[in-house]
């Protein structure tokens, strides 16, 4: 699910006539919509969709039900719709999360599918539920039902759970400005920018030594990397999505991605244009030199990860190499050859359930009396949150406690 904006798709196509999505029937298409993310743009190793989709949980839904059966959320099932919709036309560029997210975690990204009502004092589940310019508080252990509070202004103490409000990071337990263009520095300038891949913005702020202030990241055409000497030494920034053609600690320019053929710096980011990656790069002081953008590649070229090998190659030790059979070492599935993951630093077959297993390893499942089994669902019995696919066990009962935890 991808950010709406009213209908009109940034990545091509309209979404204006999406089906909309009512609040009963987004369990199943929330958890299709997950484990495409998962198995496509996450390599889980699940044997099937159906596999997939049978592990998780409506994450967060049952909160999500509440709030807006008691009037906490406006829920927009259009926008909803409109949201699934810019999801499948790019599922791995619309945002990427360090977890499984929760329903309400990928809600926001899309502005109007659910709309906060709480006031100060509601009791709340999520920040989800509470209006503009607060946050639910729900301690340090996130139980429920927590407090809708204003979120800490300068200079306010951040500590705990606390939230500083937009614009505000917090240090050392104190909210303080986000770093911007035209704060005085005298080293560093932080940023933390939020940039669409067909975007180029310069809010990623540099400290300009010499002028001591914080600068605007440079654009197509302006130089970049080092840049003053002694006292005033600094690196100048590019615009995320530009890409700097500097080699090591040197000076350049900024550019757009480049196309195959064209030069890249490793180390860049937006070096090279989607499905391209950066071959023969060096920053060596005895042969320094920029790389050259190219497609997916044969046994033996530069890798960074298994994306830039062709079909049927793995990235080993940063050399496309053919993947692991049984019993060949490894450090990750991505390694071994399809069927296969990586156990113990060897690759071995995987086990779905219905598979016969040893009491330890089963992929995407539990082993239950020498068989993989699917793991047990919210409500279901637990013995240990090794049973649960939720991995929370609550008195002898599997738990969803991605948004609200147990006291």
């Amino acid at each position: 699910m991808a950010p709406t904006d009213g209908g009109s798709a940034s990545r091509g196509g309209s979404v204006s006539d999406a089906k909309p999505i009512e609040l009963p029937d987004l369990c199943p298409i929330f958890t299709h919509d997950l484990c495409v993310y998962l198995m496509q743009c996450g390599g889980a190793r699940y044997r099937d969709a159906a596999h997939c989709e049978r592990e998780l949980s409506c994450y967060g839904l049952p909160q999500l039900t509440a709030a807006a059966a008691s009037g906490a959320v406006d829920y927009d099932p259009a926008r909803v719709g409109q949201c699934h919709e810019f999801f499948m036309q790019s599922p791995c560029t619309f945002g990427f999360f360090f977890s499984t997210p929760d329903i309400y975690d990928v809600l926001q990204f899309c502005p109007g599918t659910i709309t906060p009502k709480l006031a100060v004092g509601g009791a709340c589940s999520s920040n989800g539920e509470c209006s503009a310019g607060l946050y639910c508080d729900k301690g340090a252990a996130s139980t429920c039902p927590g407090t809708c509070k204003p979120r800490a202004q300068l200079g306010e103490s951040c500590a705990g759970s606390t939230t500083c409000a937009d614009e505000l990071s917090c240090d050392n337990d104190v909210c303080v400005p986000q770093t911007k263009a035209g704060d005085s520095c005298t080293d560093f300038c932080s940023s933390s920018v939020s940039c669409r891949s067909d975007q180029v913005c310069p809010e990623n702020v540099w400290c300009d030594k010499a002028a001591g202030k914080c600068t605007l990241a440079r654009l197509e055409g302006e130089p970049c990397g080092a840049t003053g000497s002694g006292a005033t030494a600094s690196t100048a920034n590019c615009a995320i999505n530009l890409w700097c053609d500097k080699i090591g600690s040197g000076a350049g320019n900024c550019h757009k991605p480049s196309a195959a053929g064209g030069p890249c710096n490793r180390d860049e980011f937006a070096a090279c244009a989607s499905g391209l990656h950066c071959v023969g790069y060096s920053s060596s002081s005895a042969a320094p030199t920029l790389g050259t953008c190219q497609p997916p590649g044969p046994t033996g070229i530069d890798c960074g990860s298994g994306k830039d090998c062709q079909t049927g190659l793995a990235c080993v030790l940063s050399h496309c190499q053919t993947p692991g059979v049984a019993g060949a070492t490894c450090n990750s599935n991505d390694e071994c050859a399809a069927e296969l993951v990586c156990a113990n630093n060897r690759c071995a077959p995987v086990r779905y359930p219905g598979d016969p297993c040893d009491g330890e390893r089963c992929t995407g499942s539990r082993c239950v009396s020498g068989t993989c089994d699917y793991h047990a669902q919210v409500g279901e019995a637990c013995a240990t949150a090794a049973d649960c696919a939720t991995a929370a066990c609550v008195d002898g009962v599997c738990y969803d406690d991605s948004v609200c935890r147990v006291p």
